[in-house]
């Protein structure tokens, strides 16, 4: 049991790493696209709110797991 939740701790750091990589590196995520000028803002917010609930539906699976 022990072994999952070190397991656990470590998937839940290097999940906010990657989160933050995301964030910092590819800042072209949260903006709008160059290459696309058709693209709506409705898309792009789309896009958006699907990678944040990906990310923290993720972490919440992380942490209830954890706590169990």
């Amino acid at each position: 049991m022990f072994t999952i939740k070190v397991l656990l701790v470590i998937g839940l750091i290097v999940w906010c790493w990657l989160g933050y990589f995301l964030i910092s590196r590819f800042q072209k995520l949260f903006g709008p696209h160059p290459d696309d000028p058709a693209e709506s803002a409705g898309a792009r917010s789309f896009g958006i709110a699907h990678i944040v609930a990906i990310w923290i539906g993720t972490f919440c699976i992380f942490i209830y797991f954890l706590q169990k």
